[in-house]
């Protein structure tokens, strides 16, 4: 193989903006996926490719032939599916024998002398009526699939902007507004209630000090902490057990003022807020967990602040 500055018959999908891009030719190096003849093979990448290497499948004979580019097998000038094309040109009563023909024999030889014939008057074509119809014709379903594509782009761009507004905007702040960050350590008249809300849990507090904790307490059947959220959930299994959880922390001398979340000293180092609340989702996403841990700071702030 050897590397080359000539270019096959790619179109402009194929080669990327750049038309100077190196290509590796192999001479021989396949059989045309049409006619079935050894052609030379040429490889390359392009800016959008990667590691992926792209080729041509058909020689140019063929692509010529059928005015299509040697890799992808669209029309080479109009980038339109060859069978849409042919249909299209078909239904205008335009001559497209050639394409038939070639494609209609399943011997090797037969398609090898087909594809020297339509080389031979390849080269002796002259511009006709025809063409200047099938240009038309062709020049006005690309500018339509050009249209329908750039719609359903275009579409796509905004659902998926849609549903990024989604999860940082509608969703959070509804999950927001269903926390009880403004909540009490006063135990709540419905005795059904055995749950805690507690937030300002940092990256570094382990789960197991705030299970070992609760546990002197009585027996908990529930415990969700999201540390990106900075906040969790702990239920008791029951409401003796509950009250005796906020009891505790109303009695730990940090919580003067009963008119906010209790405050509680964990492992005599990790500062939490607590307070009743029943169990709510706390997001399902990383981006929504780091929100709602936003919030949680600047609520920390403002009940340090609150006299």
């Amino acid at each position: 193989m050897s590397e080359i500055d000539e270019f096959p018959a790619v179109c402009e999908r194929c080669c990327g903006p750049d038309k100077h891009i190196k290509m590796i030719r192999q001479p021989f190096g396949e059989e045309c996926k049409l006619c079935t003849r050894p052609f030379t093979v040429f490889r390359w990448n392009t800016r959008d490719s990667g590691n992926k290497s792209k080729k041509t499948i058909i020689c140019q004979t063929c692509a010529r032939s059928k005015n299509c580019c040697q890799s992808c097998m669209l029309d080479i000038a109009y980038l339109i599916p060859l069978e849409l094309r042919d249909a299209a040109l078909k239904m205008a009563g335009i001559d497209n024998t050639l394409a038939i023909e070639q494609g209609s024999s399943s011997n090797r030889e037969v398609k090898a002398i087909m594809a020297d014939k339509m080389e031979s008057r390849l080269k002796k074509e002259d511009e006709s009526e025809n063409c200047a119809k099938a240009r038309d014709i062709l020049t006005k379903l690309a500018e339509k699939l050009n249209a329908t594509e750039s719609k359903l782009n275009k579409k796509s761009n905004l659902n998926k902007k849609s549903e990024t507004s989604d999860i940082k905007n509608v969703d959070v702040s509804k999950i927001l507004s269903k926390l009880p960050f403004g909540g009490l350590l006063k135990e709540p008249s419905d005795p059904s209630v055995t749950s805690f809300f507690i937030f300002g849990i940092n990256a570094d507090v382990p789960q197991y000090t705030i299970s070992d904790y609760c546990h002197k307490f009585g027996k908990t059947k529930n415990m969700t902490i999201v540390h990106n959220a900075k906040c969790g959930f702990i239920s008791f299994t029951s409401r003796k057990s509950a009250e005796s959880f906020a009891q505790a922390i109303r009695n730990n001398g940090l919580n003067k003022d009963n008119k906010k979340a209790g405050l509680l000293l964990l492992d005599n180092k990790y500062p939490v807020r607590v307070t009743w609340g029943n169990l709510k989702p706390l997001g399902r996403t990383n981006e929504e967990h780091k929100k709602i841990g936003l919030v949680v700071l600047k609520v920390l702030k403002q009940l340090a602040e609150k006299k």
